[in-house]
């Protein structure tokens, strides 16, 4: 018997580990394939199915265990045609294992699938469930929890009670794989999977008139958009040609995602640069129209200024009060302070022109 796989829900992927309380308190991590038989790997991965990535550690797992059961011998494998078996990684390490791999024609799982018949998997879930339901009643009736340990015991010990050698012997016989025997195929179960009722079909003797041909075909490969194509036959995935197929169909799918990165991140540097660009525009548009307020600004206290100086000396004039100008002003009181004498005495109304005339020189400097 093969150790078990098993694939768990959990966000990181690699081993499954757990950590477990001690009696006196401590706890360890153990990983959960040391519940299971010797050899059995428990892969975690959210969600819990099966990828190319799962597959290519499970292949790993089996080509060890064939290798060491089976060194010189060659074997096969019978899988469907799912996208996740299409691994070159994975059908490399068993073929180097010796391992062959053949993918059973399309729409003929329900028939060929011998593991899904009531002599494999038919009595295995069954029994899984059943493990389950008396182990949480167990755990209840103790007062502790159902944990992920507690599910992976009920896994092995449903899996060596059920999954025996004589069960997959009887598994493979009953859908006539191994040995082969065409004669156990009814026409009823062909036609579940035809576009037409099949009748009247001698497949033992097609098997023998078409066995070297079909043999020869598997070896061969079938591409329908862009990926293989097991529809009305099977294939030997690790075949050489198919195995180079596989390849340049990996190879050109990473190549069209490594184009799809690369346009994605110039679109995204674009984008930046855009951004960038719309900035500098927009903050040279907003020192423009400050530099424009500015000089309104400049131009409003000029005239405001200029106004309010010549409606002073009108004023003035209309009072017959005749002062000397500003400038005058400033130079007799540096006249006066330069020779020490007393300060220049000014009237109102010429403290006034002065003060007025300082206010707008000053206003005109802050406003540069």
């Amino acid at each position: 018997m093969a150790p078990h796989f098993v694939v768990v829900d959990e966000q990181a992927s690699g081993h499954a580990f757990v950590t477990t309380t001690d009696r006196d308190g401590g706890k360890q991590d153990k990983a959960l394939a040391a519940f299971l038989n010797d050899g059995a790997i428990v892969w975690r991965r959210s969600p819990p199915g099966f990828t190319k990535e799962v597959f290519d550690v499970w292949d790993q797992q089996f080509a060890s265990f064939a290798l060491s059961y089976y060194t010189g011998e060659a074997k096969i494998i019978s899988l469907d045609g799912a996208k996740v078996h299409l691994s070159p990684a994975g059908l490399l390490t068993l073929l180097r294992a010796n391992v062959h791999v053949i993918a059973e024609p399309s729409k003929m799982s329900h028939i060929l699938q011998a593991l899904d018949n009531s002599s494999a998997f038919g009595r295995y879930q069954p029994k899984v469930r059943s493990r389950v339901r008396e182990a949480a009643l167990e755990c209840r009736d103790a007062g502790r929890q159902f944990n992920t340990p507690e599910l992976i015991r009920c896994i092995s010990a449903a899996a060596s009670g059920d999954l025996t050698e004589e069960a997959l012997r009887t598994a493979f016989r009953r859908v006539g794989m191994w040995p082969l025997d065409p004669t156990v195929v009814s026409d009823e179960e062909l036609s579940k999977g035809a576009d037409a009722p099949v009748a009247g079909t001698d497949l033992e003797l097609l098997t023998r008139r078409l066995i070297l041909v079909v043999r020869k075909d598997m070896s061969c490969t079938r591409v329908v958009n862009r990926t293989l194509s097991t529809a009305g036959r099977g294939t030997v995935l690790t075949a050489d040609e198919v195995i180079a197929t596989i390849s340049e169909g990996a190879a050109a799918r990473e190549a069209a995602k490594l184009a799809k990165s690369h346009a994605k991140r110039a679109r995204e540097a674009k984008a930046k640069e855009k951004i960038s660009l719309e900035w500098i525009a927009a903050r040279a548009k907003r020192a423009k129209l400050q530099e424009k307020q500015d000089k309104f600004l400049r131009k409003t206290w000029d005239e405001i200024a200029n106004d309010a100086a010549n409606d002073g000396a009108c004023r003035l004039r209309a009072m017959r009060l005749m002062v000397s100008t500003a400038a005058k002003l400033r130079r007799r009181a540096l006249a006066s302070r330069a020779r020490g004498g007393a300060p220049l005495r000014l009237s109102p109304n010429e403290l006034w022109r002065v003060v007025s005339a300082e206010a707008a020189e000053v206003g005109k400097q802050q406003l540069r």
